[in-house]
């Protein structure tokens, strides 16, 4: 420590350096030669009690506080870059404590970001400067992206591979081999108004159906409104305006329940067909939930997956013949409209059938030679179908196990 004044030292920081350092204990040197230097004029018993000062000092504390902004615009050269990507950096002198300096929300609003539009991506603060009342300035850099359309990706994203079964190939079961095929055709399931947990004993049941044998072939047909919105601002496919839902849970917890069950599957199954099968509430999203279970599976051989965005598809095994289709578009012209694209298939059959959803109730019906169901669905009342009154159907899904020339068994789950 010198008693000299410092280079652009003003007088009251040279005064309070040498009297502060002093009475913690950091100066050699004593309060006479202090005082001396100082040019005080006061005795140095007087300077020692600590009382003398401490108005003064008050003063100089709080112009320092005031003045900080000064200070900031003076040293500090403040900067926004907006990149490439569509992120945008700030670095900003900011006056905050060590907790505020770990809140995201803090951090945008200080930098001017709303943190209901912007994510922030990453943070890095360091002490630029000691204020007062617990209060430190720091060099604040921050990198923002935009939110869209409402839902966090990023958030999504860790949900996703934090919380979904890993795509891992089972051992193969030791069951003895069947030649039967297991469909799982679960329709109208519209998670967002219906989550995992409401499900949960829906998938172990069907798990339990799964593991009592060795199957040939199961076949999963996923879509036809799997998800309540076909996008995060609560509308359907064509615009309609319904019940607005977490459509990043939904998303989720649809995952979870398919990766799973696909994964038992694999286990117990010579191969595993996906097939997407398109509705009126999630035609978008409904499509990119089956490409991300691709990509989840896509080393796995016995895995295999249908993701075309045909209307009308079919499931030929053997003998037997499955159409699908959601059922909300050509009307009475289904039948022979799969017989127009489907005809040759349908013929060469021995059991021949069409399925959709749509209507959330159960009913079957023989036309042109092919059976016609319309299945059932265990989705929760939405708001849609409560004030039209279509509330009385059952709710549950159906199962159905082939052999190579026949429908042997309907489950309900």
């Amino acid at each position: 420590m010198t008693l000299e004044r410092l280079p652009n030292e003003s007088a009251q920081d040279h005064k309070f350096r040498l009297l502060l350092d002093k009475a913690k204990g950091d100066s050699d040197y004593g309060w006479k030669e202090i005082e001396e230097v100082l040019n005080l004029g006061i005795n140095h018993t007087t300077i020692r009690t600590g009382t003398y000062f401490l108005p003064e000092y008050e003063a100089y504390i709080k112009s320092k506080q005031d003045n900080i902004e000064e200070v900031k615009a003076f040293k500090y050269k403040e900067t926004v870059e907006v990149k490439s990507d569509g992120s945008t950096s700030s670095d900003k002198l900011i006056a905050m404590s060590e907790e505020q300096s770990k809140d995201s929300s803090f951090l945008l609003k200080a930098h001017g970001f709303n943190p209901e539009e912007f994510d922030l991506t990453n943070a890095k603060s360091s002490m630029w400067n000691v204020g007062s009342e617990g209060r430190t300035l720091y060099s604040s850099k921050i990198t923002v992206k935009p939110k869209a359309n409402g839902i966090n990706y990023y958030s999504l994203i860790e949900r996703l591979n934090k919380d979904v079964v890993k795509a891992i190939p089972y051992e193969s079961t030791k069951l003895p081999e069947s030649d039967k095929m297991l469909q799982i055709p679960l329709f109208d399931m519209h998670f967002g108004i219906a989550d995992l947990e409401y499900y949960k004993e829906t998938m172990m049941k069907i798990e339990e159906k799964i593991v009592s044998r060795k199957w040939d072939k199961i076949v999963f047909i996923i879509g036809q409104d799997l998800l309540h919105n076909d996008n995060f601002r609560g509308t359907t496919t064509s615009g309609t305006v319904i019940d607005k839902v977490n459509m990043e849970e939904a998303f989720a917890d649809a995952q979870t329940f398919y990766s799973h069950l696909i994964n038992v599957a694999n286990a117990h199954s010579n191969n595993t067909h996906i097939v997407f099968s398109s509705g009126n509430h999630d035609e978008s999203l409904g499509w990119a939930f089956v490409k991300v279970l691709e990509a989840k599976f896509e080393n796995i051989k016995t895995i295999t997956f249908d993701t075309s965005m045909k209307p009308r598809k079919a499931i030929v095994w053997k003998d037997v013949f499955i159409g699908t289709a959601h059922g909300d578009r050509s009307g009475n012209k289904l039948t022979k409209n799969f017989y127009t694209e489907f005809g040759k298939q349908i013929a060469q059959a021995e059991l021949a059938e069409i399925w959709h959803g749509h209507l959330h109730h159960e009913k079957s019906k023989d036309e042109l030679g092919l059976v016609v169901r319309c299945l059932a669905t265990k989705a929760k009342t939405d708001e849609y179908h409560d004030i039209n009154g279509w509330i009385g159907a059952n709710k549950r899904f159906q199962l159905f196990e082939f052999s190579p020339n026949s429908l042997d068994t309907i489950y309900y789950v």
